[in-house]
């Protein structure tokens, strides 16, 4: 069995109605990559770096990097508002055999106060995304697979991405959707077009002791031409600052995570997937790293996330 011929044709399959996207573990931890309205729901700049590697060591095995910024927009004199605007940039590259893209996204998003501690906020992601096939690089099963006689290399085609999400200092829930444009990429593989990718996700803390909550979340992904995906977390976190948790994604693993703050405006997030799906044979280690960065003032300690409870 010729596992890289395995993995060949689940990368070429991304070029047609199923999953196109980078899938993460962590996405309490990751919000702004699920929905543009997040940007700004913190008081203060929120920089993240990640990176998962999925089914280590085997070749042409999905590989993502990202790294995101945003933060609001604040009149001088007023640090808070009612309503705020919110900015925020992300950028992510994602590799699965001879497959791959890069997304260089700008975020805008409007948020309201609808009561003291109940937010609703608006956003857009808004950019670029370039596609690569190498062509070159492939071990076909036949001399006239029409994969081959891509006319191009690389394609670049805008990206729009809608979302709302409502918050408070105990829940959130957002919806989204992802490739919204439906953008055709004939010049690459066969001819089909990028399926819009709707998601919900949600979450509430519960108070479990003077400094320990639970969180459970739910992450619910529909695509075109793709069995209903889900992802559902819970994870029990002290002070804020240090956490550990469980998940499972259907069809595919089963998911252990840890974080921990340090040196006051520092996180690190970590999961290990347990795969689940027969891929397990070949290899059942996927690991996602994300490092956060909210540099909030002293004052600001207990507002870095001021009505969102996410995985922070």
């Amino acid at each position: 069995m010729r596992i890289f011929h395995t993995l060949l044709f689940v990368a070429i399959c991304l070029l047609g109605s199923a999953q196109q996207l980078a899938q993460y573990s962590q996405y309490v931890f990751n919000q702004f990559s699920v929905n543009p309205a997040v940007a700004g729901s913190k008081d203060c700049l929120d920089m993240r770096l990640g990176y998962r590697q999925q089914w280590v060591g085997l070749e042409g095995a999905p590989v993502t990097g990202w790294v995101s910024m945003h933060g609001v927009i604040r009149a001088k004199g007023k640090p808070f508002q009612a309503n705020k605007h919110g900015v925020g940039v992300f950028v992510e590259a994602d590799d699965a055999g001879n497959y791959g893209y890069t997304t260089f996204l700008l975020a805008y998003a409007y948020h309201m106060q609808m009561s003291r501690n109940f937010h609703v906020s608006m956003g857009l992601f808004g950019g670029l995304r370039q596609v690569k096939l190498a062509v070159g690089d492939m071990t076909l099963g036949t001399y006239n697979d029409p994969v081959a006689n891509s006319q191009a290399a690389a394609l670049v085609m805008p990206e729009i991405t809608p979302g709302v999400f409502a918050y408070s200092k105990t829940g959130w829930a957002g919806i989204s959707m992802h490739q919204a444009l439906g953008n055709r990429i004939g010049d690459i593989g066969e001819d089909s077009r990028f399926a819009r990718h709707l998601m919900l996700s949600g979450g509430y803390r519960y108070r479990i002791g003077r400094k320990t909550a639970f969180v459970p979340s739910g992450l619910l992904k529909f695509a075109g031409g793709a069995p209903l995906a889900f992802d559902v977390n819970g994870m029990v976190e002290w002070n804020r600052i240090y956490g550990i948790g469980l998940g499972y994604r259907n069809g595919d693993a089963f998911v252990a995570m840890m974080k921990i703050g340090f040196l006051k405006f520092f996180q690190l997030g970590y999961s290990y997937d347990i795969t689940t799906s027969k891929l397990r044979v070949a290899s059942s280690n996927t690991h996602e790293v994300i490092l956060a960065i909210t540099p909030c003032r002293a004052e600001d300690a207990s507002k870095r996330m001021i009505s969102c409870p996410a995985f922070d």
